[in-house]
């Protein structure tokens, strides 16, 4: 039975962009919380800030779940090399 979705270079291809989009989400979600005025200090900018950096954080944990995912295929990946290796 293979639990593998993915193959290996996609699993790790979504690891490296889910953390730099966790570590980009992140920091503007605390600059969008804090109202540093390079982001909420013109008219065009959003009207709550507050919310911004809510949505903002949760779109960090939306990418921290694939990291997840992508990292559990590749320890479903690694157990199945062993599995064929013992056979």
């Amino acid at each position: 039975m293979q639990l593998a979705l993915v193959s290996p270079g996609c699993a790790i291809f979504c690891q490296v962009l889910s953390v730099f989009g966790i570590v980009f989400l992140v920091v503007l979600g605390l600059l969008f919380n804090a109202e540093v005025e390079e982001l909420v200090g013109s008219t065009e900018d959003p009207v709550n800030p507050k919310e911004v950096g809510h949505a903002c954080f949760l779109a960090a944990g939306i990418y921290t779940a694939f990291f997840v995912c992508c990292s559990c295929q590749q320890f479903v990946r690694k157990a199945d090399t062993r599995r064929a290796r013992r056979l």
